[in-house]
């Protein structure tokens, strides 16, 4: 109970995580937008078989409904045309592995494995293509706190001009910012406006009336019990992004469930006390 879990709390980021490697391949344009990937609900790497949440299949997918719909087979086949190290660099100029700064005392800075990494704890042979397939879907040695996963959304609203968070009133402001191509941020706006809003988007319990609501939803596996739930995400008010929030439930289940709810409530409670002008 001691434990500041905002800041201190690890954990795997589940399909919050996707957005990185949509970035990264919008980027490097190492795939067309319409890209297509077949989902059966299962895929198959060498002798081992990956599975996405939805056992019968999405179908013919491309990226934008693959994040709406949160398709893991589309992103285990994703992250084979991207660079590993670019991947890793991507991940880190949105903030992960590394403290935000905020005045806080015992902040952690997460892990964002990389080559190096991935050597000194498996060998130099002793991890493959395969450990790729869950980094991509935020799994295996991929940890962060909830801080993290707020300053990835916060970048994205702000399409990649924030400020680092603190608390103190009147602290200087410390600006943090990422230059991606302007057709990126639209996307991944655009992406995660239609999570919520989307009639089979996986964030469509987050939906509020009158108020355009943007989110990502993560179901992140956890080997001690029960999946953790997150839903990230942010709402605008007059076409001005003004709140953000990042969601965990532990061992609270999907993220299109709980972490999704709570988020609607937040929202609606802002909304209905003007609370942000």
């Amino acid at each position: 109970p001691l434990i500041n879990r905002g800041i201190q709390g690890l954990y795997p980021p589940g399909s919050t995580l996707k957005l990185i490697a949509s970035a990264l391949a919008l980027e490097e344009k190492k795939v067309k937008k319409r890209w297509i990937v077949n989902c059966s609900g299962a895929y198959t790497l060498g002798d081992r078989t990956f599975h996405c949440w939805n056992i019968d299949g999405h179908g013919d997918i491309d990226m934008k409904r693959a994040i709406i719909h949160s398709c893991n087979i589309y992103f285990y086949q994703l992250i084979q045309k991207l660079s590993f190290q670019n991947w890793v660099k991507m991940a880190e100029g949105f903030g992960y592995g590394s403290i935000s700064g905020i005045d806080l005392y015992g902040e952690k800075a997460g892990n964002i494995p990389n080559s190096g990494y991935m050597n000194k704890k498996y060998g130099k042979y002793g991890w493959a293509i395969g450990n790729l397939l869950t980094f991509v879907i935020g799994q295996g040695d991929v940890l962060v706190t909830p801080l993290q996963v707020l300053q990835m959304i916060n970048l994205i609203a702000s399409r990649g001009n924030t400020y680092k968070p603190h608390l103190t009133m009147n602290n200087m402001l410390s600006e943090m910012n990422l230059h991606l191509n302007s057709d990126t941020w639209d996307f991944l706006q655009d992406a995660m406006w239609n999570v919520v809003n989307h009639e089979r988007g996986t964030g469509k319990l987050a939906k509020i009336e009158d108020v355009d609501v943007y989110g990502k939803t993560g179901t992140a596996q956890n080997p001690h019990g029960e999946n953790h739930s997150w839903f990230a995400g942010y709402m605008e008010m007059h076409n001005k992004p003004i709140l953000s929030l990042s969601i965990l439930v532990e061992h609270g289940g999907k993220g299109s469930l709980e972490g999704a709810k709570i988020a609607k409530k937040i929202f609606e409670y802002v909304k209905r006390n003007e609370l942000i002008q």
